[in-house]
């Protein structure tokens, strides 16, 4: 089941059920204190607030950081939706005493012991800033605290939803501000009928973004805020009309050879198909960028906005990606332009770290994604559990797997689950001992790598490709090989990274590169691709790729006939089709994709600097540290310890002799490299997270 983006899903919410204002209506500032004591493909142009997000999270003046969910939801929430809303049951006696206790200097002090030094907790939930007045207050303290004890403060602020029984109280105008469906019917977040969502396109629902953004900077001192919900459904207002039109008529002076039409004076919005197999209308098409670009400049303009404020402010967004493989369509998100108005972006979902069945769960795609963009990942997972639906981690394990994965991707370490009710009084499961001791056990691994993390860079062994239009207009055909690429990449021992279609400039970088499932090519991406098995770099073609142009044209000839030679590996779609489950990130791998992934390295030879041999439960990731240092993190996601590893070594490394073995468990220990065609390291028995440092 999808997961929704503030911690509940409109049919588990059914489930649990079942079982323009004055402006100066904000207190003045002394009674509120007092209160509290590119490249080629894509090229659009957007008015970035940053580009590549170079204030972001992993700058200088930042710092590592270290996260914790901190309640973002406000009673009010928990008392209107009711149930169980993210593993916080509203119904239980003690649930005020609880979080009344979240705001309290001694669970401040409590975090920042255990390593935490970021917060994110609730500020504009969206019943209005005069109805949450009270509730900001609370923050204003917290926020005190916490920064008495060194953790920054990031206030949730609700992107697609008003609460509009509350909201209309204070702007009686805000109906005008609400999407419509195609019915032309006000549309809502999910099925909860109380909760309108807004559309972006509004220019007033902006303006109180912005005064939002103000206060939380401003009065309640917020270190930045996490936007929540950021996506865009479509919408079927007369705003998103006529703003359509002036951006088609922008983008398309001279409409009559590929619409049909002297002009878009007259043109209407098109229809929404819920899983279409392909997008092949030149409007729909159209309508699909321009709903991507335009949530991309609406996210830019808040994220600029903030920034004039406070430069170092920090923005987290969760636009529920990667979740549905079809964002780009459904939700309008495509992560090369909304990830560039960000520092940090959420990856909330159901793929909480380990094995099943056949399949690996992990969030190592969003991370890739993440890196590509420019943005870093805070992953807030969850299991699953019969009765709940959502469930946390209840083992030392558990908690361990996750902040490995994250600190062994460049994510955001943390937690979000130490400050949820234990079920106890006001207790919170931080306050179990075993997992109280797990957390700051691994927390303190991960701080101890900070040396080893900070200014690496990722290896640029294998780049896989991902472009918007094979992404957005062909979602059937791409994804499943894409994503199965992907996996095989994961799980057959390889570093590598992503590279978007938009910023192609940086395959000079890599060494081999994967184009799997790329049906939609530009001119320009596809010379792109040719130039780099040209220069000599490994080309491994997957399917049939850049059979249409990036507007769905077929081609007269494909993208990529008559390129051949030694470098270029030709792989049939059916060895690499993964079966992917929508919404739940498992990606089941067809019989023979050992077979693919030994193509893979037997094609890249000593180019690649490292790869694991003989597990598919445990993960690489590769740094280096300037050009003398190489930084290998290995994650075991099964459930046992594992025999002894072997790493081979290649290209610049083949002259090195010993490494250092770091893991949570003991003392750093010496490994040998042994010598060979190919130099191996044996890496010990691997419990959950280890680090081989190879000088």
């Amino acid at each position: 089941m999808a997961l929704a983006d503030d911690e509940t899903v409109s049919e588990l919410q059914t489930h649990h059920m079942k079982t323009h204002a004055d402006k100066h209506w904000w207190m003045g500032r002394r009674d509120f204190l007092g209160c509290v004591a590119g490249g080629v493909g894509l090229a659009w142009k957007l008015p970035l607030a940053q580009a590549g997000s170079g204030a972001g999270a992993g700058s200088p003046a930042q710092g590592p950081l270290y996260w914790a969910w901190w309640g973002w939801e406000p009673l009010d929430h928990y008392r209107r939706t009711g149930g169980i809303v993210g593993a916080v049951d509203t119904n239980a006696p003690w649930m005020p005493q609880w979080y009344e206790r979240l705001h309290t200097e001694e669970i401040a002090r409590l975090m920042a012991g255990l390593g935490i030094n970021l917060a994110c907790t609730h500020f504009f939930k969206g019943f209005g800033l005069a109805h949450e007045r009270a509730e900001q207050q609370h923050t204003a303290g917290l926020v005190k605290f916490a920064h008495r004890h060194g953790i920054r403060v990031l206030g949730y602020c609700q992107s697609r939803s008003i609460y509009h029984e509350q909201f209309l109280a204070e702007v009686p105008d805000a109906r005008d501000w609400i999407q419509r469906s195609e019915k032309g019917e006000l549309r809502t977040w999910g099925g909860a009928k109380f909760r309108w969502s807004p559309c972006i396109h509004c220019g007033e629902f902006r303006d109180y973004m912005k005064r939002a953004i103000r206060v939380g900077l401003e009065e309640v001192k917020l270190d930045g805020f996490h936007f929540d919900n950021d996506y865009c459904e479509p919408c079927y207002c007369p705003r998103c009309e006529r703003a359509f039109r002036v951006w088609l008529t922008k983008r398309h002076p001279r409409p009559q050879e590929r619409f049909g039409c002297a002009s878009f004076d007259d043109i209407k919005l098109p229809a929404t198909e819920k899983a279409p197999p392909r997008v092949t209308g030149p409007l729909a098409q159209e309508w699909v960028r321009w709903r991507c670009e335009s949530l991309a400049e609406y996210q830019g303009d808040l994220a600029a906005h903030a920034r004039r404020i406070k430069p170092d402010v920090i923005l987290l967004g969760n636009p529920a990606y990667p979740r549905d493989p079809n964002s780009a369509y459904a939700r309008s998100v495509w992560a090369p332009l909304l990830g560039r108005q960000l520092d940090l972006m959420f990856a909330e979902n159901g793929n909480f770290p380990g094995v099943e069945g056949d399949a690996l769960i992990s969030q190592v795609r969003a991370c890739k994604h993440a890196a590509a963009v420019g943005y870093r990942v805070v992953s807030t997972v969850w299991k699953h559990n019969k009765l709940t639906g959502l469930s946390l981690p209840d083992t030392e394990d558990a908690v361990a797997l996750q902040i490995a994965e994250s600190s062994a991707n460049g994510a955001v370490p943390g937690t979000n689950w130490a400050l949820r009710p234990l079920g106890e009084g006001d207790r919170m499961r931080v306050e179990r001992p075993d997992l109280r001791e797990a957390l700051a056990k691994h927390l303190r691994f991960a701080r101890s790598l900070e040396p080893l993390v900070t200014n690496a860079k990722p290896v640029r062994d294998i780049a896989l490709l991902h472009t918007f239009a094979s992404t957005a207009f062909d979602n059937r055909e791409t994804v499943p090989l894409a994503q199965g690429a992907e996996e095989i990449l994961i799980r057959g021992g390889f570093s590598w990274e992503v590279v978007f279609g938009d910023n192609l400039a940086r395959l000079a970088e890599f060494s081999v590169l994967v184009v799997a499932g790329q049906s939609h090519l530009s001119d320009a991406e596809a010379n792109a691709i040719r130039a780099f098995a040209n220069r000599g770099g490994v080309l491994v073609l997957v399917g049939d790729n850049g059979r249409f142009d990036e507007n769905g044209r077929e081609r007269p000839r494909a993208a990529f006939d008559g390129l051949g030679g030694e470098h270029v590996v030709r792989i049939e779609a059916a060895a690499v089709r993964a079966t992917v489950k929508t919404n739940e990130g498992r990606v089941s791998l067809p019989p023979d994709w050992k077979q693919v992934a030994e193509t893979i390295a037997r094609a890249a030879g000593a180019r690649l600097s490292a790869r694991l041999r003989g597990v598919d439960t445990v993960t690489l990731s590769a740094c280096e540290l300037g050009c003398n240092r190489l930084v290998l993190h290995l994650v075991n996601y099964a459930s046992e310890s594992t025999k002894p590893l072997e790493v081979e070594l290649g290209g610049h490394w083949k002259t090195c002799r010993t490494a250092r073995w770091l893991t949570p468990e003991g003392p750093e220990r010496k490994l040998v490299v042994r010598q060979g065609p190919r130099p191996t390291l044996e890496v010990p028995p691997l419990k959950i997270y280890g680090v081989v440092v190879v000088e």
